[in-house]
This record gives C-alpha cells, structure tokens and sequence, in this order.
C-alpha cells in the first residue's frame, strides 16, 4: 500500500496531543494540520509536544508530517491535494470549538460546521474514504438516556456547542463518499488520570477557577458548595460525566489500531459519574486546600454573600453545563474495549486533578515539579448491557 498516513486535525489540543502521541509510540505515520501561533511555528508547537512525549516515555519519536494551516481556511488544502490523493489513507479529524455560545459566522460553528465541512470536501476530493470523526455524547442534550445507534431524535440542544457538534455529525453522516465512518462520542474530558497533566481549563476547570479566583477574599469555611447548588436551582442528585484524557486516548488508540471494530459509533463515557453534591464539594475542598484565601481581618475581605452574587453572575454561561446529564449507553465501546474500563472519577481523582489546575494556575505557569504520578487502581470491569440498567 502507498497511501501510508493517517491525517490528524486537532493535534495542539488536549485529546488530539495524546492521540498523537499514542499514535507516534506505535509507528503509525501521521500528517498533521496545525494553525501557526504569534510566536510559534507550526512545525515548532508540534515539535513542543513531541519533546513532552518524548520526555515522558523517555524514547525518541517519530515526527509527523505538518502541514501548516487553518482549518476554516481551505489554501492548504488545495496545495496540498496532491499529497493527500498519494500519500493518505484516513482520517482522524479530532479538531474542535468548546465555546458554548456564538453567532453564526463566529466560534463553535466556524470550527464544528465550516471546518468539518471542509475536512469531508477533502476526503471526497481525494478519494479518502475512511473517516475518524470525534463527535461528543453532548449531542445528546437534554435527553434522559442516549444511546450509541441514536443521533437526531429531536432531542431539545441546550447551547450552540450542542448544535453545531450535532450539525456537523449528521453532515459527517450523510457524506455519501465516506466507504467506512467511526464515530466517537466523548462526555466532558479532563486531565491525565495519572499525572493530572492538562493543557485545557474548560468544564470542570472553568467552574473550579471561578471558585478559585473568588474565594481568595474569603475567610476560610464562609462559604459552602451545597447552599450554592441550591442557589444554582439544583438538588444534588445531578450527574457530571468526567472521563480522563489518557483513558480517551487509550480507548481510541485501540479502536483505530483494530479494523475490526471501525465503521460503528462509541460513548466514551463514564459508567459511574460523580453526583452534583460530589462534584460542588471537591471544588470547595480544592479552594479551601489550595487556594490563598484572606485573613478575616483583612478589610477587603468579602462575604459569603458577595461570593454567592458574583458566582451566579458570571457561571450563567455553565448553567447548562451544571444540568443533570443523560445517562449514556456504551455497549459498543465496552464490547470493543472490555478490559480497558474508566477510571472512576472518585474524590480522590478529582482532588488530584483540582490540584494541578490550581497550583499551575491554569496553565499560566509550568506543570507542578511536586506532583508524583497517581497509583491509578483499575476498576472492575463493567459487563456489557449493564450501563442504561444501574443509572
């Protein structure tokens, strides 16, 4: 065969990193697409994140081939026809917007809508016809159950992230000249179960930095993540689905090395999320453990009251977010990857993962030296048709 490469869109991002580096370690030979920053080239932010994986597995990598480009803009596309037609087997388009909300002609739609739009006119252009598109469970809703065979039910969509995601997947599913389509749906992903590494602070990282950011003017213990839930109009019975970026990574590096199981669609999911109660308490103990909070002496230190107003004016834009999730079917992803079960995202994982975020400040300064690699104990293996049943 002379069409070798495996084309990655999405590579700088957190999950698209890892595929890459999965991906590197197995020998597979990967173009990838990459948008040039104000300091940095193309080929120098993905030879950043070849030395990371280098540094980590302690092994020398191969690199891709990058090609430099934007995925709303389709020049690189033209210039490089030629070279996908000869040299490209598939794709794995992984590239996409997280913003909840936004017009139009503006983020998530140019990356979700335009740029997968973009990504199958290649395909159909070049005649690649196996396509790896990365889809998310949250096309689901506001559904109560979702399952893996379900895309447009006439589910109700709670913010244009949901839509443009759902748009852009029954496009992917319409496109007539793509032979063999997997799709992968995963919940809210979070940092490495194992060294708590992110290189992305949205989801349960926006929430837990507004915390942060605010109860730094408050005395400790003045305020409580349970009369928040209450003031958020929720009882604690909700349900956040966290899956780590490692295990995601992990059970995609599996699916795609395996052609057997290609051409059906995976919940990468959690079978156990963490309740709301759960979730509002680690975010209160990480602040508490590891945020500076003031002296009660101190003049300008605030109340619990003004903590609550400022907390509820500015985490309008998660209140969506903060709702009770579906409960997600995966019986697919537990058939093809039975012994590859997700890490329960218990207190421990999630105080472990609030730590990082905090003591790196958001990613604004180097990972932790301090943090040691987690003692990830495996859980038991959920058995087929058991997910829907036990939620």
């Amino acid at each position: 065969m002379t069409k070798k490469y495996h084309f990655l869109t999405g590579s700088t991002g957190l999950l698209g990193s890892y595929i890459l580096g999965n991906l590197s370690r197995r020998d597979y030979q990967l173009a990838v697409l990459v948008r040039p920053s104000k300091r940095l080239s193309a080929e120098h932010r993905i030879d950043k994140i070849m030395t990371h994986w280098e540094t980590e597995y302690n092994e020398v990598l191969p690199r891709p081939v990058v090609i430099s480009g934007d995925l709303s803009d389709k020049d690189w596309c033209c210039q490089h026809r030629d070279w996908f037609s000869q040299h490209c087997q598939s794709v794995i388009h992984c590239a996409a917007s997280l913003v909840f909300y936004g017009s139009a002609d503006d983020e998530p739609w140019i990356s979700n809508v335009e740029g997968t739009r973009s990504i199958l006119e290649l395909c159909r252009e070049t005649g690649i016809d196996n396509l790896h598109y990365f889809s998310t469970a949250y096309i689901a809703g506001s559904s109560k159950k979702f399952y893996e065979h379900e895309t447009d039910i006439g589910q109700a969509l709670r913010n244009d992230y949901e839509q443009s995601k759902l748009n852009a997947e029954k496009m992917v599913r319409a496109a007539n000249h793509i032979r063999q389509l997997t799709v992968y749906r995963p919940s809210i992903v979070v940092g490495d179960s194992r060294t708590a590494f992110t290189t992305t602070f949205h989801g349960f990282y926006a929430v837990l930095k507004l915390a942060h950011t605010l109860v730094q003017r408050l005395p400790f213990g003045s305020t409580s993540g349970r009369n928040l839930l209450t003031a958020l109009g929720m009882n604690g019975s909700e349900r956040k689905n966290f899956v780590p970026v490692d295990w995601v990574a992990d059970i995609f590096e599996h699916i795609f090395s395996n052609s057997d199981y290609h051409g059906q669609t995976y919940h990468l999911t959690s079978p156990e999320p963490p309740l709301a109660t759960d979730f509002v308490d680690i975010v209160q103990d990480a602040v508490e453990t590891f945020s500076t909070l003031a002296d009660k002496t101190d003049p300008q230190c605030a109340t619990e009251e003004w903590f609550f107003q400022n907390y509820l004016d500015q985490v309008q834009i998660y209140r969506a977010y903060l709702q009770d999730d579906p409960r997600f079917d995966s019986k697919n992803t537990q058939r093809a990857v039975p012994h590859l079960p997700c890490p329960r995202m218990d207190r421990e994982l999630m105080l472990f993962l609030a730590r990082y975020a905090i003591l790196s400040q958001f990613g604004k300064r180097k990972p932790v030296p301090d943090i040691q690699r987690r003692q990830v104990q495996t859980p038991p293996v959920i058995q087929p048709f058991e997910t829907m049943d036990h939620l």
